[in-house]
């Protein structure tokens, strides 16, 4: 599997890490390195429990510790948080920039990434408000799903066709 970032960055994400906890007092774990080099393997987005799952499989590291950990790394702005289906936390890389199409029927998420949308934002300026990050989500139906509500509409006019040619006696 072809790894999502590149090793140059994923050691200057570490040291940030690494910084950021020093500067927080906190310990420097393996376990919290392991729970950042799985964020950073992640291809789309994740949920912790997800990641949980993962990381179960090699270290003893309790569902607190990896939520902990990557609340740390939300705040390190490493991870950003989205609510991207209902009320479900999903993360994803903080200074990846794209747009989220998400399908109200199935749930499912894709990313698309766009220069001139970003260039756009970026030039946005807002009075007495400085913002941190742009999240845009499209909400609509995926292809798949359209097609099946389509032939599922097609489906239900032919019964009522059908059904309207039959006499009643």
């Amino acid at each position: 599997m072809e790894p999502t970032v590149s090793t140059e960055r994923r050691e200057h994400l570490r040291e940030r890490f690494a910084e950021y906890i020093k500067s927080k007092k906190m310990r420097q774990t393996p376990e919290r390195f392991a729970i950042l080099d799985r964020a950073l393997e992640q291809r789309v987005h994740f949920d912790i429990d997800e990641l949980y799952r993962d990381i179960e499989k090699e270290y003893r590291v309790c569902r607190a510790t990896v939520y902990n950990t990557v609340e740390l790394l939300c705040e390190c702005k490493i991870l950003r948080k989205h609510y991207l289906n209902e009320n479900q936390a999903a993360y994803e890389l903080y200074d990846d920039r794209h747009l989220h199409l998400i399908c109200m029927s199935c749930g499912k998420v894709k990313e698309v990434h766009d220069e001139g949308f970003n260039e756009y934002f970026e030039q946005l300026k807002f009075r007495q408000f400085k913002p941190s990050f742009i999240s845009t989500n499209i909400y609509g139906l995926c292809s798949q799903c359209s097609r099946r509500l389509n032939r599922e509409k097609r489906a239900g006019e032919s019964l009522h066709t059908e059904g309207e040619d039959i006499e009643e006696k």
